[in-house]
């Protein structure tokens, strides 16, 4: 997997002012005077950040270009969380888009919604596109009216 995300606030605004990287370092890599990250996977790791800011609602987008040979057991995802980074914290909100590693077609997205810790609300699309072949924009818009 290689992802491509830039910061929401300001163009001129650093990466690392407004996320973390939490973990896999030697996967991510600093681009456009550091406001832009990409994340890169192997077959023993990858990497991940979260937000130093909490949201409320907003539209949350990212670049992607999933494994394209075989990515069974990897799952390839970008969530919104409001649960604390050590795990602790009592209910959380989730958001999920998962790539689920296969050996090939069809390249499946499941989205799942977590509310007060339950969720349950998966649904699975089977792409109509390649994600492998180049990077895909995918965005989720989330505000007191929808989840799109």
């Amino acid at each position: 997997m290689i992802c491509d995300s830039k910061g929401v606030h300001d163009d001129d605004v650093s990466f690392q002012h407004n996320y973390k990287i939490t973990w896999g370092m030697p996967h991510v890599s600093l681009l456009d005077h550091g406001r832009e990250v990409q994340l890169s996977i192997d077959k023993y790791s990858g990497a991940g950040f979260r937000s130093k800011l909490d949201y409320v609602s907003g539209f949350f987008q990212m670049r992607l270009k999933i494994p394209n040979k075989d990515s069974r057991g990897v799952v390839t995802a970008f969530y919104l969380t409001s649960r604390a980074y050590n795990g602790v914290g009592g209910i959380h909100d989730e958001l999920d888009y998962e790539f689920l590693g296969n050996n090939g077609r069809p390249y499946t997205l499941q989205t799942n919604i977590f509310a007060s810790d339950k969720g349950g609300r998966e649904q699975r699309f089977n792409l109509w596109f390649d994600p492998t072949m180049d990077f895909h924009t995918y965005g989720i818009l989330w505000n007191q009216h929808q989840i799109v």
